[in-house]
């Protein structure tokens, strides 16, 4: 039977692949979106300038690099045969409008189908490459065996209503979640995913915390019960908190991991988890998978990526089990 060997959790912002000098260009991104940025601007004006130094700035932005470095050396010692990606679709295959709760692609391959550089806004042209490498498209190999174990075990022995696809949709590119594990965490060292999409982001339907938690656990019984000898990675890509970065929370997420004390967060208010923040739901499951796994959370770091007067940005954390 296939055994899961390691889990990864990885933020996935646009910020890891973005020069620290292009960073303070983004803040305008949440000057724009956010309404109430003036407010919270005013709120945070007493502690967020030293968050904003250039030196601190700069600091953490390197030690983003060396925790998906570590990461990425970590997922090549390890070399599992199939690696189960769980992120969330942001309108990329699907929409707003057209959402599932669970998805699972389990075609053969899954192609990047990088969007023309020209046709990206000039901030995000710098951290174009951290999703699409030079830009060319790439064909990567999917395990459609287990994709489809997945989705026949989850429905019928856990009761998950899951929706499956097994041709990728050509309007629009693969999404960030997975594109980002293929160019920051493998790299040329490419192994087959699975993509596990997961509705964190759009209202009405997304999963709550304890249902995130219940598909964790079906996910690795389903694994344990494929009539193969693979190993299986699993990696929660998202989060942790942003656009507004909310330390607080960000470290109950990461105590709760550390004790396997998956009530703590089952717990907590579903309102907490929404918008960016709301990625924290690919965590669940991986949480829960490797708790039921028997393997140990292990802290690569954790990083508040500040970048606005507002206190926006993204926490970056990086974290493995085994």
């Amino acid at each position: 039977m296939a055994e899961v060997t390691l889990g990864i959790g990885t933020s996935h912002s646009p910020m890891l692949s973005t020069p620290h000098e292009a960073l303070a260009a983004l803040a305008d991104l949440d000057r724009a979106r956010l309404p109430d940025f003036a407010a919270k601007a005013r709120a945070s004006e007493a502690w967020i300038g030293r968050e904003l130094d250039p030196d601190v700035t700069r600091a953490r932005h390197e030690a983003t690099q060396a925790a998906l470095d570590r990461l990425r050396r970590l997922l090549a010692d390890e070399g599992p045969d199939v690696v189960v990606v769980i992120g969330d679709d942001q309108s990329e295959w699907f929409s707003p409008d057209s959402q599932p709760a669970l998805c699972i692609y389990w075609g053969d391959t899954v192609e990047s189908l990088p969007p023309p550089l020209e046709s990206v806004p000039p901030v995000r042209r710098l951290s174009y490459w951290g999703l699409y490498g030079d830009g060319a498209n790439r064909t990567f190999p999917v395990d459609a065996g287990l994709g489809r174990h997945l989705v026949e075990t989850l429905t019928h022995q856990f009761e998950f209503d899951v929706a499956h696809a097994r041709v990728q949709p050509r309007h629009s590119p693969f999404g960030h979640a997975w594109s980002f594990v293929h160019q920051r965490l493998m790299g040329e060292q490419v192994r087959p995913i699975v993509p596990i999409m997961l509705n964190t982001y759009y209202p009405p339907n997304q999963p709550t915390l304890k249902r995130c938690y219940e598909l964790g656990k079906a996910v690795r019984r389903a694994i344990d019960s494929w009539d193969s000898d693979k190993t299986v990675a699993v990696i929660a890509s998202g989060g942790l908190t942003h656009f507004v970065i909310d330390e607080d929370l960000d470290r109950k997420v990461i105590a709760a991991m550390e004790s396997g004390d998956e009530s703590a967060l089952e717990k907590m208010p579903e309102n907490l988890f929404k918008v960016g923040t709301a990625e924290i739901k690919n965590w669940l499951p991986v949480i829960s998978a490797m708790n039921a796994a028997g393997l140990r959370y292990h802290q690569v770091d954790y990083v508040p990526c500040y970048r606005s007067e507002a206190g926006t940005g993204n926490a970056m954390c990086f974290a493995y089990w085994e």
